[in-house]
C-alpha cells in the first residue's frame, strides 16, 4: 500500500453529503488538492456541489473514467444517486483509489461482498458519509460510556427523523433510491455502534407510507427491532415528516439503558442527560457544531494498516445491517445480519 501524505482528490456526483467533506478541506487549506469532479451518470448536475468555495477551481470532467485515467487521484469522493455508488466505487478500486462514499455503499448483499472482498485485497480504505460521528453529543455519550458512567450497556433507543423538504423525483422509485432503511436506517446503527461499540445481529423491522400518499415506491415511517452482540435489543425509529419550521434539518437521539444509569444524546439540542443511582439528572451541555472526521481518516492513509484491520468493514457492516432491515420490512421476517 502506497502512503500518502497530501491526497489528491477526485469527486463524482451532485447529490448526497460530500458538502461535510468539503467543509472540512477547506479548514485545512493546503491539506489536499482537487484534482478533478465527474457526474457519475449522464445527465447528472453537479451545480450544488460546484456551488462550494472549495470547489471553484475544480476541473470538470464528463466521465468519471475519463477523470480517474487523466487525473490519477488517490482518493475519490461518491456522491451521488444510492443506486449509481456501487459502479462508481468499483471503477475508483481498480484505478488503485482509497474512497468517501455516500450511503449505502451498496443496495444489495452481492455489492457489499464485491466492495469488501476488493477494497481488502488491495489495501484500500474505505469510509462511509456517516456524520452522526461527528456530532459533540455522541462523542461525549461515547465517552461516558466507555468509562463506566452507566453500567454494562443492556438496551439502546435510537430515533432520526428528517425533514422531508425538496426531493427528486427519483425518491419515488426504489431501484434508484433503495429505500428508507439503507438511506436512513444505516444512521440509527451507526449512532449506536459509535456510542455502545455493539454490532447488530438480527432484526425484525416494518416500513410504511403513511404520510405521503402521492409518493406510492417511497416509505416515509419504519420502526425496527435489533438483537445486538451480548445480547443487548435496540429500537429504531425512522421518519422523514419532521416539520419545516423545526429548528434543526434533523432530530437524531440515542438512549442508551445500563446497569447502573441511563444516558440521553441529542444531536439536536447538543446536549447529554446522565441519570444514575443515587445522583441527580446531570446536564452536559456539547455544543452542535461537527467535529472533523473525514481528515483523520485522510490523516490515516499515510501510516500502513494493522494486520487485522480491514479497511472497509465498518461502511459494509452497518449497510448490511440495513440491508437486512430492509428485507425484514418487506417479508415480514425475523432476519440474521452477515457479520
Amino acid at each position: 500500500m502506497k502512503l500518502i501524505d497530501h491526497p489528491q482528490i477526485a469527486v463524482t456526483g451532485g447529490f448526497g453529503h460530500a458538502g461535510c467533506v468539503f467543509d472540512e478541506l477547506l479548514a485545512s487549506p493546503g491539506f489536499a488538492n482537487l484534482c478533478g469532479m465527474a457526474p457519475a451518470y449522464d445527465g447528472e448536475s453537479l451545480a450544488g456541489f460546484l456551488s462550494h468555495p472549495w470547489m471553484k477551481t475544480v476541473q470538470i470532467f464528463d466521465k468519471v473514467d475519463d477523470m480517474l485515467s487523466r487525473a490519477q487521484p488517490d482518493v475519490l469522493i461518491v456522491s451521488t444517486r444510492p443506486d449509481k455508488i456501487f459502479s462508481a466505487a468499483m471503477a475508483g478500486l481498480a484505478r488503485g483509489c482509497h474512497l468517501i462514499l455516500e450511503k449505502p455503499v451498496g443496495l444489495n448483499f452481492e455489492n457489499l461482498a464485491t466492495l469488501q472482498g476488493t477494497a481488502d485485497k488491495a489495501s484500500l480504505r474505505i469510509m462511509a458519509m456517516l456524520s452522526m460521528r461527528s456530532f459533540p453529543t455522541f462523542i461525549e455519550a461515547r465517552d461516558q460510556i466507555a468509562k463506566g458512567a452507566i453500567g454494562k450497556t443492556v438496551l439502546i433507543n435510537t430515533r432520526k427523523s428528517y425533514k422531508w423538504g425538496t426531493r427528486p423525483a427519483w425518491f419515488n422509485d426504489r431501484d434508484k433510491l433503495g429505500g428508507l432503511w439503507p438511506w436512513i436506517g444505516i444512521h440509527n446503527l451507526d449512532m449506536a455502534h459509535f456510542v455502545t461499540d455493539l454490532h447488530a445481529c438480527k432484526v425484525s423491522a416494518t416500513q410504511h407510507n403513511l404520510a405521503h400518499p402521492g409518493l406510492a415506491g417511497f416509505a416515509d415511517v419504519a420502526a425496527g427491532i435489533f438483537e445486538m452482540e451480548g445480547g443487548v435489543r435496540m429500537t429504531a425509529s425512522i421518519d422523514v415528516c419532521r416539520p419545516g419550521s423545526a429548528a434543526t434539518w434533523g432530530d437524531d437521539w440515542i438512549r442508551v439503558v445500563g446497569s447502573g444509569g441511563v444516558l440521553e444524546a441529542s444531536a439536536s439540542t447538543g446536549i447529554v442527560t446522565l441519570l444514575t443511582e443515587g445522583c441527580e439528572v446531570v446536564q452536559i451541555e456539547c455544543g452542535t457544531g461537527p467535529e472533523p472526521i473525514y481528515i483523520p481518516f485522510l490523516k490515516s492513509l499515510n501510516r500502513p494498516l494493522g494486520a487485522d484491520e480491514k479497511p472497509s468493514d465498518l461502511a459494509t457492516r452497518l449497510t448490511s445491517a440495513a440491508l437486512a432491515a430492509d428485507a425484514s420490512a418487506q417479508t415480514g421476517e425475523w432476519k440474521c445480519i452477515a457479520i
